[in-house]
C-alpha cells in the first residue's frame, strides 16, 4: 500500500526525524511517496540522503494511496484537505512541535496508527468542512476548507460593514475589521483568538465571530451548519479579502457571498483512545492547574 507524505518546504522540528518516519512506514510494509517540493527541500537541506518516489499536486490520483501523512502543523494539514477532497483517503497529522489541534500526533504514535491501518482496525475522526460560493467563483473547485472562511478589510485601516443573513433572514450588520465563519474544527483557530467559543467536532454548527467589532454588545453567534449564510461587504475600500483557511482572494463591494456546509467530510486517523477533549486539555494546558 502506498502512503502519501506531505509537508511544506520550510524548516520544522520533524525534518530532522524524516529518515526515522520513513523507516517506520517502510518497516510496516508501506511504500512512502513524498510530495515533490517537500522531497526536493529535504534533499537539498541534507535531511534526506536517498531518492524516493514523489508526487505533485497537479496530476496526483490521491485514491491510489491508503492514507496521507501530513508533516508539520495545522496549516500544513489544512493544505492536505485540498489534496484529499472527497476521496475519503484518511489523514495522519504529525505535529511539528507547536500548538496543533488537528495535527496533534507525535512520531511515537505513528507506529501505532500504522499498525491499526495495516490491520484494518483503526479509528477515524470525521470532520465537516465549510464551503463558499461567490458570483465570480473566485475559488474555482477549491471553494472548501476545514477551518474557516474569513471576510476581512484589505487596503484600508477603516472598518468595513458586513450585512449578514441566515437562510435569507437578516441577522446583523457588523461594523468591524472583518467576520469569521468557522466550522467546529476551526473554532480553536482564528475564531478562538477573536473571542469565539470552542465547539466540539461533530456538533454540526457554524460559529459567526466578528473581528474587532465597533459595537461592544456584538458577540459570536453559533448556528446550525444546515443553514446558508449570506454576506455582503461594503466600505471605503474598493475591494476586500476573502480567505478559506488562509487561501486569500479579492472580493468586491456588494458582491454576495454564500457560505454552507460542504457535501463531504475529511477523515483524520487517530490512535485508540485519542480524543478531542484530551487534545484540548493538553494544548490549552488545563491540567497544569495546581488544584487538579
Amino acid at each position: 500500500m502506498k502512503i502519501a507524505i506531505y509537508g511544506k518546504p520550510y524548516r520544522n522540528e520533524l525534518n530532522d526525524e524524516i529518515a526515522g518516519i520513513l523507516a517506520i512506514i517502510e518497516k510496516r510494509g508501506f511504500e512512502p511517496v513524498i510530495y515533490e517540493k517537500y522531497e526536493r527541500f529535504l534533499t537539498e537541506s541534507g535531511h534526506l540522503k536517498s531518492e524516493h518516489e514523489t508526487f505533485n499536486r497537479e496530476n496526483v490520483d490521491i485514491k491510489e494511496y491508503g492514507c496521507l501523512v501530513s508533516i508539520g502543523g495545522d496549516g500544513t494539514l489544512l493544505d492536505t484537505a485540498t489534496l484529499v477532497r472527497d476521496s475519503n483517503v484518511p489523514i495522519i497529522g504529525l505535529n511539528a512541535g507547536r500548538l496543533g489541534f488537528i495535527s496533534s500526533l507525535s512520531v511515537d504514535e505513528l507506529a501505532e496508527v500504522l499498525t491499526s491501518l495495516e490491520d484494518g482496525d483503526y479509528e477515524v475522526d470525521k470532520r465537516s468542512l465549510i464551503q463558499v460560493e461567490t458570483e465570480r467563483g473566485v475559488f474555482g473547485n477549491l471553494n472548501f476548507g476545514l477551518n474557516e472562511i474569513t471576510l476581512h478589510k484589505k487596503d484600508t485601516a477603516s472598518m468595513i460593514k458586513i450585512e449578514t443573513y441566515v437562510n435569507d433572514e437578516f441577522l446583523n450588520t457588523y461594523w468591524a475589521d472583518g467576520l469569521i465563519v468557522s466550522s467546529p474544527t476551526g473554532s480553536t483557530a482564528y475564531s478562538l483568538s477573536c473571542g469565539g467559543p470552542i465547539i466540539v467536532p461533530g456538533s454540526e454548527n457554524f460559529v459567526i465571530t466578528p473581528i474587532a467589532p465597533h459595537n461592544l454588545n456584538v458577540r459570536p453567534v453559533v448556528v446550525s451548519n444546515n443553514v446558508t449564510l449570506k454576506l455582503n461587504a461594503d466600505g471605503r475600500s474598493e475591494n476586500f479579502l476573502l480567505a478559506i483557511d488562509s487561501r486569500p482572494e479579492t472580493i468586491y463591494p456588494n458582491e454576495e457571498i454564500q457560505i454552507s456546509k460542504a457535501p463531504f467530510t475529511i477523515s483524520l486517523l487517530k490512535p485508540k483512545g485519542h480524543t478531542f477533549l484530551t487534545t484540548m486539555r493538553n494544548k490549552l494546558a488545563w491540567g497544569f492547574d495546581k488544584r487538579n
